[in-house]
């Protein structure tokens, strides 16, 4: 049996309009990216929507078959309409692909820990007061780790103290005293799964490359500098340092057969 969509109801009128209005959009921007709603705090997504919307941009969440209809007029775009099996947003502006990633990486938004969670860093509690008073919360806090006293009526941490180190797993003691102290050592960012410039789909992963890009190329150099200098094969980045070794060499060479005439 085959079944038509009826292009008269009013739903089905609705989406075809959304996507002829999507469609044209996308046109007037440089960049088209898909944001990833899964697990994106409802406060944050609202905060990054308003600022990429004050920039110019539009910021799209649509019915699953309205966000592939749109990206399917695309073909380049085509192909990421298997992406749409979960909730996402798109994203038109004219940032570049890189800048739209790195508007979504610096804007994070602290949260608690949670029960069983894996510790990203070591979670350490710095010396100091609290505003906690005397009371149950001092054995919570010790159960939890933490160096703790009474001065003065409050709780005070007598020295740094961790909670738990990177890879641990977070305790129900660990996290109640993480946030009785007010503590969020968890940040949650959005999630972009790819950003198209016209030309070319960059995937997160490789437009994070930048983030380490720079400290990577300085350690190649100082290993290339290294087997140059070890190998005693010249180059415009190790002459100087060959040339002051053999000056070295020379002088403490000069300075033996001086002791021997001697």
């Amino acid at each position: 049996m085959v079944y038509k969509i009826d292009t008269n109801k009013k739903t089905v009128k609705k989406k075809i309009e959304q996507v002829h209005t999507a469609v044209a959009d996308m046109k007037k921007f440089k960049t088209i990216a898909m944001l990833d709603l899964r697990k994106l705090p409802t406060a944050l997504f609202q905060n990054l929507r308003k600022r990429i919307r004050t920039d110019g941009g539009v910021v799209l969440v649509l019915k699953k078959p309205v966000i592939e209809r749109v990206l399917q007029s695309n073909k380049r775009l085509s192909d990421k309409a298997k992406e749409c099996d979960k909730p996402v947003a798109l994203i038109f502006t004219n940032m570049t692909p890189y800048g739209i990633n790195s508007f979504f990486k610096t804007n994070k938004k602290k949260r608690a820990a949670k029960v069983g969670e894996e510790a990203i860093l070591d979670i350490i509690v710095p010396e100091g007061e609290t505003d906690l008073p005397a009371g149950p919360a001092l054995s919570e806090l010790k159960a939890a780790g933490l160096n703790v006293a009474i001065k003065a009526g409050k709780i005070a941490v007598n020295k740094d103290s961790t909670v738990a180190k990177k890879g641990d797993k977070l305790t129900v003691q660990k996290v109640k005293a993480l946030q009785s102290l007010g503590i969020m050592p968890f940040e949650t960012a959005a999630t972009m799964i790819f950003a198209y410039d016209g030309e070319y789909i960059y995937s997160k992963e490789i437009l994070d490359i930048g983030d380490t890009i720079n400290a990577d190329l300085a350690y190649c150099i100082s290993q290339a500098v290294n087997l140059s200098i070890n190998s005693g094969t010249y180059s415009s980045s190790s002459i100087e340092q060959l040339l002051v070794s053999a000056l070295r060499q020379s002088s403490a060479l000069d300075s033996l057969s001086a002791k021997k005439e001697g």
